[in-house]
């Protein structure tokens, strides 16, 4: 039954009198567009629709006998639609009556208390204020209809004797801070509560935030007594009622990070009126379900907001999910801005939109009820630059609709035209200009200004040595260790030099080679294949590709590149290794008639062959395979010793270079010259003051025996984009030390430790021993074994106590190997784990348009099938388009499952991680 009456007596007698038939009654508010009105009645077909008094007269006076049971539905109300078209929410009696009982014991409401009837008649805010006063014995105050606004709203409360009222924060911003001795509870609800009314209106009453869809029966959580001092949460779950918050996959999110909630329980709508794909679409299966709602079934409700669980157990709201924005590549919760907003003493009011302006380009703008003046810099403390407003517009009051919300739909309109653009200045100078076109084409963005972040814009430590390397290729020189201390265009180019190449360092280096830490490491291993050791990389090709051409250039690669031409020899179980000569040695064969329906069988079966036909004493130990096909394909394989992961970015960059004929250009310090010095420098003592350091022992590890299996699992495009860009903002720290404590989390849950000992990768090209590294080609990484606690608390928390650790180990690790190689520090053992994360390829060689196409996975086994690792369990990433992670293990110390299980929760992790970088940074 549909009832079309203002906020009145009328309208509540005709609300009970509905209820005690057993039917549903849908409350329509006259003073609604009369387009909407004729939508609600013809999309609802209610039976009767109830606008004016009736004649009763001849009607029985008694109850009539109707057996209402707790599923049936009790009322309808309209919300507004994501596609514009209203839905009806059925409510039943079940929710009704729980949330009924709950909200009377929570807000302490008596016989002789006064309740306020403030809401419109079709919200169901309504429906809070009649049952938490009738049921209870107490009086509802129904004013006049009309706006409850300003001063009339403390006249009608004062004059009352108004005990307890939900009043929307909009509408109480408007109210004069006037004595109200009879109003002892305030109940808000409907839109975010600032700092500001808690500080003005908490004091002398119980003050409780209340949060709810219309879906979960008014209302889903309220908070305890509020005090001032801080935004207010949105509390604990009602009685009768569970809340889910979760990630993407539906899993639980950690304590700190924002998810999005769902919602369970008796007090669950049925569903939408007549809309059974709408309904099947956001009340959903519970995965979690304990409590069964009103349909007898075990559903939870998609809310689509944003929370999180703070440290007390107690739920922050953040924002709507469907209120992100996505401005300069970043996502972006609008109801985090709003919150930082109201942290300021100054703001009152405020709400976030996102507009675009002239040019197209979206800018986030605030709305301000107070002073502006220095919000700005406020918000530049706590935020960064990206989620801070472009305009500030102060405003009077918001306008505010007949929900009691912000009606945004009626803001001004932004001034954007007195708005200078900080997101981009201009490079000046041939050295900024020259800087922001490496950055753009390394980092794979359309441009790069004067005062953009590097790491903001996605760079990361092995992206940074490709900077350097392209900008001295552009004539500009300077370390990675300058790009991490000036992260910008503006602060890197006063410290870059100009390079001046001189003809010596384009000279062959021929002859004997101390070997390095890493070399050594792996020759004296006991490995059973040593020669089958390799990295490879098979790149889709032009179509149109010259090979007299690609043939040239990688004798041009084999030539400037001096480990490529490395040979290694034992003598009497002593390894060393030497420069070959340059020679005319051809390093690529061709391969003629593989069928791209064939590419599996016969590139598996080709690549093997290449695989297992390297010598270390007779070289090559770099080569590479033209398959001509339709669309050709090159393996590139080189054993281990002669190259790293930074090297073939080198590779590949020099032989599309060498292929187009242009010059390489001068040579950076050799892989000879950087061992010579690397020895020297720790015999000489260089080292001496780490040894300390690298004597703590771990517990031994199991042996692995077999062949080893693999575990992959993989991010999104979204969340990719979230860790690599977001994560080093909103952390303020590299992206290792963000997924090392996703990784010792997730260790720490499989061993039930809180301590995990993990053997680390780096790159090992350290701005150590004055020399220049960012062209050299070999094998520098270096191994070294951390012991991380890892700690309660919210990701934050866990990221930066392993940064922390980190920190604390002395050159970033490198000067373990070294160490070990001379015999200075003992044979402690090593953790049974070891994480390596690769970096990103430079996002622009994928949209290369001369000899690459793609860079496809490689094919063929790299190593000895039948040689086993130096772990029991080897974690490897690497970041193209999305990140990946492949966990290796042996069956014959972990099971499948095992290792799947400890794999989910790291990326379970990061999708934590990931969700907190894009909504609460």
């Amino acid at each position: 039954m549909a009832l079309k009456f203002p906020r009145s007596v009328d309208l509540v007698v005709a609300e009970l009198a509905v209820l005690k038939t057993g039917a549903a009654f849908l409350p329509v508010d006259p003073e609604y567009p009369a387009e909407r009105i004729s939508f609600m009645l013809a999309d609802s077909r209610p039976l009767v629709v109830l606008d004016g008094p009736v004649d009763v007269s001849g009607q029985p006076s008694v109850n009539p006998g109707v057996v209402v049971r707790a599923g049936h539905p009790a009322y309808v109300i309209y919300t507004s639609g994501s596609t514009g078209r209203p839905k009806g929410v059925v409510v039943s009696h079940a929710g009704l009556a729980t949330f009924s009982a709950a909200e009377i014991a929570h807000f302490e409401v008596s016989p002789g208390d006064r309740v306020l009837e403030f809401s419109s008649p079709s919200f169901d805010a309504s429906v809070l204020e009649l049952c938490m006063a009738l049921p209870a014995g107490a009086a509802l105050v129904v004013p006049p209809p009309g706006p409850l606004l300003g001063d009339r709203l403390a006249e009608v409360i004062d004059a009352f004797g108004v005990t307890h009222a939900l009043i929307p924060p909009v509408a109480l911003a408007t109210v004069p801070e006037v004595a109200l001795p009879t109003f002892r509870t305030l109940v808000v609800g409907g839109d975010a509560c600032s700092a500001d009314l808690v500080r003005r209106w908490a004091p002398g009453r119980r003050m409780i935030n209340a949060y709810g869809p219309t879906e979960s029966t008014v209302v889903t959580s309220w908070s305890g007594p509020l005090e001032p001092g801080g935004v207010p949460p949105i509390g604990r779950p009602i009685p009768g009622t569970r809340v889910h918050v979760v990630d993407g996959e539906l899993q639980p999110v950690p304590i700190g990070v924002a998810g999005e909630l769902y919602v369970s329980g008796v007090g669950l709508a049925r569903g939408y009126l007549d809309r059974p794909g709408l309904t099947a679409s956001r009340f959903v299966a519970d995965p979690f379900g304990a409590v069964s709602d009103s349909s007898g079934g075990t559903r939870m409700y998609r809310t689509g907001d944003v929370v999180r669980w703070n440290a007390h157990g107690v739920l922050e709201f953040v924002g709507r999910a469907d209120e992100q924005v996505k401005i300069r590549g970043f996502r972006i919760e609008l109801g985090e801005v709003e919150t930082a907003l109201l942290r300021h003493p100054d703001v009152r009011e405020a709400v976030v939109v996102a507009r675009a302006d002239a040019r197209g380009h979206k800018r986030l703008v605030a709305y301000v009820v107070g002073e502006v003046t220095k919000v700005r810099e406020f918000l530049g403390e706590s935020l960064p630059d990206y989620l801070v407003p472009s305009v500030l517009v102060p405003v009077d009051a918001l306008p505010i609709g007949p929900n009691g919300k912000v009606d945004r739909s009626r803001l001004p309109a932004p001034d954007f035209s007195a708005v200078v653009d900080a997101r981009y200045v201009a490079p000046a100078g041939p050295a900024e200009e020259a800087l922001a076109a490496v950055w753009a084409d390394v980092l794979g963005v359309p441009r790069v200004g004067a005062e953009d972040n590097f790491f903001s814009l996605g760079g990361d430590s092995i992206l940074s040595m490709q900077v350097v390397a392209r900008a001295r290729q552009a004539g500009y020189r300077f370390a990675t260790r300058d790009l991490f201390v000036h992260q910008t265009i503006a602060s890197l180019a006063p410290h870059v030099s100009v390079e001046v190449v001189s003809s010596a360092d384009r000279a062959p280096v021929v002859g004997d080679v101390p070997l390095t830490p890493i070399q050594h490491w792996f020759l004296t291993s006991g490995r059973r294949n040593p020669h089958h050791f390799n990295q490879s990389h098979l790149v889709e090709l032009d179509p149109a590709v010259d090979v007299t051409a690609l043939r040239r250039a990688l004798g041009v690669l084999v030539e400037h590149h001096d480990a490529l031409r490395l040979r290694f020899t034992s003598v009497d179980g002593v390894w060393r290794q030497h420069n070959d000569d340059v020679g005319e040695v051809d390093v690529l064969t061709v391969v003629d008639g593989v069928s791209e329906s064939s590419e599996s069988s016969e590139l598996e079966a080709a690549a093997d062959e290449v695989h297992a036909s390297f010598d270390l004493a007779s070289g090559p130990l770099f080569r590479a395979v033209l398959f001509r096909a339709p669309q050709p394909l090159l393996l590139l394989v080189a054993h281990h010793l002669v190259v790293d992961g930074v090297s073939w970015r080198i590779l590949l960059d020099d032989l599309e270079t060498a292929y187009r004929g242009d010059d390489l250009g001068a040579k950076t310090t050799s892989y000879r010259e950087w061992s010579r010095r690397l020895e020297a420098h720790v015999l000489g003592g260089g080292l001496d003051d780490e040894v300390e350091h690298w004597t703590t022992s771990f517990p031994p590890a199991p042996t692995p025996r077999g062949t080893a299996e693999a575990v992959t699992v993989e991010l999104s495009a979204e969340d990719t984009e979230a860790l690599l860009r977001g994560a080093p903002v909103a952390y303020r720290t590299r992206i290792n030390d963000v997924l090392l404590a996703a990784l010792a989390w997730a260790l720490s849950r499989w061993t039930g430790s809180s301590r995990v000992a993990v053997d680390l990768e780096g790159h090992g090209r350290e701005d150590v021993l004055d020399v220049d590294l960012s062209r050299t080609v070999g094998w520098f990484t270096t191994v070294f074994p951390v012991a991380l606690d890892v700690p309660e608390g919210s990701w934050r928390d866990r990221v930066k106590a392993v940064r922390r650790q980190l920190r604390a180990v002395p050159g970033n690790g490198f000067g373990y190997g070294a160490l070990r190689q001379h015999g200075l520090v003992p044979d402690a053992g090593r953790p049974a784990v070891s994480f390596n994360y690769l970096g990103q390829f430079d996002a622009g060689s994928a949209e290369s348009t001369g000899l690459y196409r793609a860079v496809l996975p490689s094919v063929g086994h790299e190593h000895d099938p039948s040689d086993v690792g130096d772990h029991v369990l080897d974690v490897v990433g690497e970041a193209g388009r999305t990140l990946g992670f492949t966990w290796y293990y042996y069956p014959s110390v972990h099971s499948g499952a095992e290792i799947e299980a400890v794999a989910a929760d790291f990326a379970t992790a990061l999708r934590a991680i990931a969700a907190d970088c894009r909504g609460a940074l």
